[in-house]
């Protein structure tokens, strides 16, 4: 485990090194090898491991590193596929900040992050498992399960998400045969991997599947909520925001005047969903659909009456 988060490190080094550099060569690279906080002995690095990286890196993150021969430098050759891939432009900006502060060690109590995200150990056997098509048998407990030790169950992981400073892995379960179900890492208490082995299905596309979803919650007790058009009312200092950092990639501003806006979007109101708006406070108000503008009534009701007695 140790040795696969320890790769994970270095391709993002590599990476970030040539993605910054714009063009560079193998001499500078080994340069800058020599002296990262990665290579604790200093050593160079050989040419062979240096095309193995570059293989890696293509095969797990599709980013394709080439040598413009003219120049004998290396650059990224689909560079502007790092701002769409999501995942890797958020590796490449955490060794940013992590270089950065590591660099500037005075510093240190100057520069406040948030802890993100949980169990993060767990992430590479999880990937490693998806590159190599190896089952893992996970240990699992439940928020307000009645067993201490937890279930334990055979899990195909699929892919992996990011959200509200947790991971979650997402999947097909040998206590779920047949159903795609999501579980957070941090609930997660042994892994390990096991022979058996299983293929990600051809057709599974992890941004379709939480396309028209917030977060990592695709329904309720009752099933799956389907995604559909909400319309919300937003004071002019909260539109603001929504301007500055959209909540969902379907957002669009349909009325904009100098006390609010309108903003509209299709997708599922989930539980996710209803809690990133209640954030808000009385900033929005839900316009469409009628039900979950109840909801918000309703929700409105049951605080008021907890705080009555005040």
């Amino acid at each position: 485990m140790a040795a696969t988060a320890q790769l994970f490190n270095q391709y993002v080094w590599l990476t970030e090194l040539i993605y910054s550099s714009r063009q560079i060569t193998f001499q500078e690279i080994n340069h800058q090898w020599q002296q990262s906080s990665l290579n604790e002995t200093h050593a160079t690095l050989p040419l062979r491991t240096f095309h193995r990286w570059r293989q890696e890196i293509e095969e797990l993150f599709h980013i394709i590193i080439e040598c413009d021969r003219t120049k004998n430098c290396y650059y990224i050759w689909n560079a502007d596929d790092l701002h769409t891939n999501k995942t890797m432009h958020w590796l490449l900006n955490a060794f940013a900040v992590n270089n950065i502060i590591h660099e500037s060690q005075a510093l240190r109590d100057k520069i406040l992050l948030e802890d993100m995200p949980s169990d993060a150990r767990y992430l590479s056997p999880i990937v490693e498992a998806m590159r190599n098509g190896h089952v893992l048998r996970v240990r699992y407990k439940k928020f307000l399960s009645n067993s201490e030790n937890g279930d334990v169950f055979e899990m195909r992981p699929y892919c992996v998400k990011a959200f509200k400073l947790r991971w979650y892995m997402v999947g097909e379960s040998s206590k779920h045969p047949g159903e795609i179900r999501v579980y957070a890492l941090d609930r997660i208490l042994e892994m390990k991997t096991v022979e058996q082995t299983y293929a990600i299905p051809a057709d599974f596309d992890a941004h379709a599947y939480f396309r028209d979803y917030f977060g990592v919650m695709k329904g309720d007790r009752n099933g799956e909520i389907k995604p559909e058009k909400v319309q919300i009312r937003v004071v002019a200092l909260g539109a603001d925001y929504l301007r500055s950092l959209p909540l969902h990639s379907s957002q669009k501003e349909v009325k904009r005047t100098k006390e609010y806006s309108i903003f509209e979007f299709y997708i599922a109101p989930t539980f996710d969903f209803i809690q990133e708006l209640r954030t808000f406070g009385e900033e929005i108000q839900v316009l469409h659909p009628l039900s979950l503008a109840h909801k918000f009534k309703e929700l409105g009701a049951q605080y008021s009456e907890m705080y009555s007695g005040l």
